[in-house]
């Protein structure tokens, strides 16, 4: 697949960043669901390490000239 441009090239990013993202999350509910002692605690903190990644992503692409959509 050919890409135009880096403009292109941001958008592919960040549909597939917001992708990976509601994917993640969605995992995550379905765990916190299970009656497992603890596992809700454990995901909660995994989930806080999963978005301070993506605001340091975000970071990073705005520092490139990036930026993230909302």
């Amino acid at each position: 697949m050919y890409v135009n441009g880096p403009e292109e090239i941001g958008v592919k990013l960040e549909a597939a960043r917001v992708a990976i993202a509601a994917q993640l999350r969605d995992l995550a509910d379905q765990i916190e669901a299970l009656p497992l002692d603890g596992a809700a605690e454990v995901l909660s903190r995994l989930g806080d390490q999963i978005e301070g990644l993506l605001r340091e992503a975000d970071r990073i692409l705005g520092a490139q000239g990036g930026r993230r959509q909302t």
